[in-house]
């Protein structure tokens, strides 16, 4: 599960520049991101991830298992468009304050599906040690 990339996001939205060094910074950042929503997709909610054996120890949490693993496919998506659209217009001033508008959204997004997967795997854990 991903767990510290959402202050680097932020700091690069807080501080937008029109400069390419700004540009770039943001370019990596949402491919580191993209590549760890694609290590949490086989580390979570892989069939020995922990979104799975959550489901396994505790069948009720299927529905937000599921809900969790559709959260980060639409958070992969909104990664890989805003990648896309930076992109197309890196360097253009005119598009700096937009990009860090979607970036703080994808900080959020971020730090829902982080939140959701910890829940998922919390209440599988308290609810196994608590004997229900």
């Amino acid at each position: 599960m991903i767990t510290t990339h959402r202050s680097s996001l932020l700091a690069l939205a807080d501080e937008p520049v029109a400069s390419g060094v700004w540009w770039s910074a943001v370019a990596r950042a949402l491919d580191d991101l993209a590549d760890r929503l694609d290590a949490d997709a086989l580390l979570d909610a892989g069939p020995d991830g922990a979104l799975e054996r959550a489901v396994d120890d505790e069948p009720t949490l299927a529905n937000r298992a599921s809900s969790a693993n559709s959260e980060r496919m639409a958070l992969q998506v909104r990664v890989f468009e805003l990648r896309r659209f930076v992109a197309a217009h890196a360097g253009d001033p005119d598009q700096v304050e937009p990009v860090a508008g979607r970036l703080r959204g994808v900080a959020k997004g971020e730090h829902h599906y982080e939140k959701r997967v910890r829940a998922v795997v919390w209440d599988s854990l308290s609810r196994d040690i608590g004997g229900e």
